[in-house]
């Protein structure tokens, strides 16, 4: 699986880069007990796209949480369909080359560093300029058995259904919505910041083990600051706050029939305007679990 078939856009683009909130053993409140205006009964839950086993270790309670949904609400449904449509959105025009939009330098730069994920020189020089940005952005793939897909496995399993919150190709409008001027820069970055950007990665993780969301905060917002101001707000602003909004009012319905588990980014929770208090000014009870 060539790294273009990862599995959520969202978790794929928008957490790269704003940062990426870890779901292992959930302690760092990431896991909810929602319940809907007429009583019933839902989970909400925060993740991340990794594909660590110790994110994969879910708790008995989120275990069972599975075992209990009848619906499962995710960003996207990681099913070949989409996973087709966010390859070709990754790819170049039949004659467009990236080596024709980057300068030598750069060029040589990033396809060096793709060999790394498995991505010979013809399949580098077919990606976009922001493909190749998020693909530097996260560690190699290594067995392809991340957190949302596992999600979704698992609740089938159990009898459940996935719904997409999202479409892809709204997540790829919010995106390629940046401009190919802010693409090459994402991507330059990503270079010059590959070693320091996997250390971020792990210390990311080590933070939520630890349970530091404060550290978690501070990792988030030293990620995001690398950026061209204009980008970091429309990254808030229509990454996560518009985002964050449609996401509440397409879980509602779910919310309304019960035993349904809404399972995002776990950036989308917290704040004013995170899903958390969406979730509750639409008539909710939410109560942290873990």
């Amino acid at each position: 699986m060539i790294r273009m078939y990862r599995i959520s856009l969202a978790p794929l683009l928008i957490a790269t880069l704003l940062a990426v909130f870890a779901t292992q053993a959930c302690r760092a409140q990431v896991f909810y007990s929602v319940v809907s205006p007429e009583g019933r009964h839902n989970w909400l839950l925060g993740t991340i796209h990794s594909e660590d086993e110790r994110v994969l270790a879910f708790p008995p309670v989120l275990e069972q949480a599975l075992k209990q949904a009848e619906t499962v609400g995710l960003e996207l449904v990681p099913d070949r369909e989409m996973l087709d449509r966010l390859a070709e959105a990754m790819r170049l025009p039949d004659e467009a080359r990236l080596s024709d939009r980057l300068d030598e330098a750069l060029y040589r730069r990033v396809r060096s560093a793709l060999t790394e994920y498995g991505m010979n020189a013809e399949s580098v020089d077919r990606l976009r300029p922001w493909a190749a940005a998020m693909t530097l952005g996260q560690p190699p793939v290594r067995t392809g058995r991340f957190m949302d897909l596992v999600l979704a496995r698992t609740a089938a399993e159990h009898g459940a259904i996935s719904v997409a919150l999202e479409t892809i190709d709204e997540q790829l409008a919010f995106f390629t919505g940046l401009g190919e001027q802010a693409h090459v820069a994402l991507l330059r970055q990503a270079v010059e910041d590959r070693e320091r950007g996997v250390e971020e990665f792990e210390a990311l993780l080590t933070a939520y083990l630890a349970s530091d969301m404060k550290q978690l905060e501070q990792l988030a917002h030293r990620q995001l600051s690398r950026l061209p101001q204009s980008v970091q707000e429309q990254f808030r602003v229509e990454g996560i706050t518009l985002r964050n909004i449609e996401m509440a009012r397409r879980a509602q319905p779910l919310l309304d029939q019960g035993a349904a588990l809404i399972a995002v980014g776990a950036l989308h929770l917290p704040g004013k305007q995170g899903l958390i208090a969406l979730l509750r000014e639409q008539g909710n009870r939410v109560e942290v679990i873990y």
